[in-house]
């Protein structure tokens, strides 16, 4: 890590103007947004919701706010940028939103300002390219091609077999993602998805193995903070049946052996694309193969994982973000005292919830050790597989210990039963 990443810079200015791009997407924004404003920024957004309907607590965090016909539209935003820009300018250009990594960027380049670069940003959207990025650094991960129609996704099965998996260029985490294993579940997925040259697709080879990520705080190109996690199952098996309770587990034994190759594969793939300051969450297989990287985005992990980081470690990791992206300097100390981890307990069908039966007992039996919890009450709809690992019932759990962690949470998932009309 360079000197100054860990020292204050000679000169801090008193405020700072930050332009936050997509803040009323979630209430995970506002931790961001709320982080800026506590080091010294004043915060303003540009996003897809009418003014009059942004949450009170986003307006209050907010020195400014304008609406934008698509968050995606780089140079509508660059003029709606300069239109509502203090006499000062603005000093940087942050989004969390996966869809706008990009827009910012090309924001960040229309007004000269630092922060994730356009080719960065696109190599952490277009999984194909980024692939092809790191096959040349000979790091690690899954053969795999560009496909912009029915034709080219075969021929990519032809020559590497099957199985395979076939998403959008741009997809989010597993949404959208399909598991094929003959030429007919690829025509399905083909069928659904129907790439074309401006709807392009990725097919690349199935990584067999566990899953997992590895989320980093970036100063100046180096890892200053990072957390490493793990999916119980993978998450497109996972997404495949509601019966399945998915669990995510944060480990607190960053310091074992068995995860230097992960950590130091992690920094080689922020030099790769280019990441300077800010957040990354690198998704990872492991199996017979070895260690696979499956990609990264040059944002933080969604599902408000980054809560189950800061309570683990004990230690302002949003702070920490916005240290980095103003400042470009390192800043807090994770404690690594606690494993954290979430279960989610799915409704078995879509539908209302009429009632939960084991939720007295699982938080008689695991007490403090939840950090938070949500069981939706009697009249409440269900939400889709789609809506992730963050909805319907959930338990967010700490412990000192990574192995009654897993036990604690596998506790939960037994004994909590949804009941659904």
């Amino acid at each position: 890590m360079p000197p100054h990443a860990a020292d204050p810079p000679a000169k801090i200015p008193r405020f700072v103007d930050v332009l936050f791009l997509a803040p009323d997407t979630s209430v995970y924004a506002l931790r961001f947004v709320d982080a800026l404003r506590r080091a010294g920024a004043r915060v303003h957004g540009i996003g897809h919701t009418p003014h009059g309907r942004i949450s009170p607590e986003l307006q209050r965090s907010l020195d400014g706010y304008a609406e934008a016909r698509s968050i995606l539209d780089g140079a509508d935003l660059a003029r709606i940028a300069r239109e509502i820009a203090p006499s000062g300018g603005f000093a940087r250009v942050e989004t969390i939103d996966e869809p706008a990594v990009v827009s910012a960027a090309h924001v960040r380049s229309v007004l000269g300002l630092p922060g994730t670069s356009v080719e960065s940003a696109i190599l952490s959207r277009d999984k194909a390219a980024m692939k092809q990025r790191l096959r040349a650094r000979e790091i690690p991960c899954a053969a795999s091609v560009r496909v912009e129609d029915a034709d080219a996704a075969r021929a990519f099965t032809q020559r590497e077999g099957f199985p395979v998996v076939i998403k959008p260029l741009d997809g989010f985490g597993a949404l959208g993602t399909f598991r094929c294993d003959s030429p007919a579940e690829l025509d399905r997925a083909l069928e659904r998805l129907q790439p074309t040259q401006d709807r392009p697709a990725i097919v690349e080879e199935f990584v067999e193995g566990h899953e997992g990520f590895l989320d980093a705080v970036v100063v100046d190109g180096q890892v200053v903070h990072d957390f490493i996690g793990h999916y119980y199952p993978s998450c497109l098996e996972a997404l495949q049946d509601r019966a399945i309770r998915p669990k995510i587990a944060c480990t607190n034994r960053m310091g074992s052996s068995g995860y230097e190759e992960l950590r130091a594969t992690g920094q080689r793939v922020i030099e790769a694309l280019g990441i300077r300051d800010g957040a990354t969450h690198m998704e990872w297989f492991f199996g017979p193969k070895g260690l696979r990287v499956s990609e990264l985005g040059a944002r933080p992990a969604g599902e408000r994982i980054w809560d189950m980081h800061a309570a683990g470690n004990e230690f302002d990791l949003y702070g920490s973000w916005a240290d980095a992206v103003l400042f470009s300097r390192r800043s807090g100390t994770p404690t690594r005292r606690f494993a954290t981890g979430s279960v989610q307990i799915r409704p078995p069908k879509d539908g209302t919830f009429i009632g939960h039966d084991g939720v007295d007992v699982v938080r008689r039996e695991l007490g403090d050790a939840i950090f938070e919890s949500e069981v939706p009450r009697p009249g409440e709809s269900t939400k889709p597989l789609t809506a992730g690992w963050h909805a319907n019932t959930w338990f967010r759990v700490r412990d000192e210990d990574y192995d009654r962690l897993q036990q604690k949470l596998e506790f939960a998932a037994r004994t909590v039963v949804p009941k659904v009309q």
